[in-house]
């Protein structure tokens, strides 16, 4: 990953089996698990933006004002042929933060706490896993496609979703982890490859002629498309951000079947959050040798700087819960409007 220009995945897609079983209990989990069971009529990736908007709580500390923020998780599983929704916050404070902005921005929609049983789906060992983790395919200064850029023609979910269905005993997961990052993340101490410059110095690099050639130097003037790449650039300067790791994870004791969901989830990511400045998401395959440590990272909801940021926008594009727009079968709606009857075998509280 780099300011201007990208790498290349690297590695396979290849299901492989684990020695052993991987389970985790909800009262095994650090922080705390929370259910959501979303109300089909919402704004969907808008109420997202929203939610995710009162949520950037930056803490810092020290004259150098470090970074001390908390990371949470947004999670979509395939589990028990259920896709489910999920949030796991870091403590009780945030839990109960999180259950008032999700209900307060998505409107009938059910929070709850997850009491007892796995907070992850189980890991068995017959089970082949294979699994990738997203990075970006340029710098973080240039966004990803989101609903106040480029927007959708519809919610990505809609596809990314429908390849996360499969047989009985198979199991997909989605991992988003997020961090506040500070409200100066645009002005050039953008990591180890930025060179230090911030967006607005990156903007006006697309909007300068160039020298190109060696042989025979020529000024070539800015083009159109730079132009309009500097202007989308811009549009990053003040919004709130968070530093970002996306994780797919499939298992099933059908190796095809793991392959097949976890390159396809990935691919949909890959695919619908392109931009016409070639950013998007790029996919790694976790290796063999790393999948053990890859589920341990998944339990522990592990925040890494991978030095990814994405702003609110973008964001909500990638973690979100969806609404009707969504036709995927076999998702855990809510049916009942806030203060109507819950289905007699839900076994949560509002």
């Amino acid at each position: 990953m780099g300011l201007f220009g990208s790498d290349e995945a690297a590695g396979e897609y290849t299901a492989t089996q684990l020695d052993g079983s991987y389970t985790q209990t909800v009262d095994e989990t650090p922080g705390v698990l929370l259910g959501i069971r979303p109300y089909k009529d919402n704004q969907g990736i808008v109420d997202g933006a929203a939610m995710l908007q009162s949520l950037h709580d930056v803490r810092t500390k020290g004259l150098r004002s470090k970074n001390i923020s908390q990371h949470h998780s947004f999670e979509l599983w395939f589990d028990e042929e259920k896709l489910k929704f999920y949030m796991h916050a870091a403590d009780e404070d945030a839990a109960d933060k999180f259950r008032r902005r999700v209900a307060n921005s998505y409107s009938n929609t059910q929070v709850f706490r997850v009491e007892g049983g796995d907070a992850f789906p189980q890991i068995r060992p017959d089970d082949y896993i294979a699994g990738a983790e997203l990075d970006l395919n340029r710098h973080y200064y240039y966004p990803i496609r989101n609903h106040q850029g480029e927007g959708f023609e519809r919610d990505p979910y809609g596809e990314m979703t429908s390849e996360m269905l499969s047989t009985l005993e198979t199991r997909v997961v989605v991992q988003v982890v997020f961090r506040p990052a500070k409200n100066d993340w645009t002005e050039g101490d953008g990591g180890l490859l930025s060179r230090d410059e911030g967006v607005d110095d990156v903007a006006e690099g697309l909007r300068s002629d160039q020298v190109v050639g060696w042989l025979n130097p020529r000024t070539r003037d800015a083009s159109k498309k730079d132009r309009e790449a500097a202007d989308i650039v811009e549009m990053q300067r003040g919004q709130y951000g968070f530093h970002t790791n996306m994780r797919i994870l499939a298992a099933s004791p059908d190796k095809y079947e793991a392959e097949s969901r976890a390159r396809g989830v990935a691919g949909m990511f890959t695919r619908y959050y392109n931009t016409m400045t070639e950013q998007g998401f790029t996919d790694a395959p976790v290796p063999a040798s790393e999948r053990a440590s890859f589920i341990e990272k998944l339990h522990a909801r592990e925040w890494e700087d991978r030095e990814m940021i994405l702003s609110v926008n973008e964001l909500a594009g990638a973690a979100h819960v969806p609404n009707k727009e969504i036709e995927t079968p076999k998702i855990d709606w809510r049916y009942a409007q806030r203060g109507g009857e819950v289905p007699a075998d839900s076994q949560r509280e509002e």
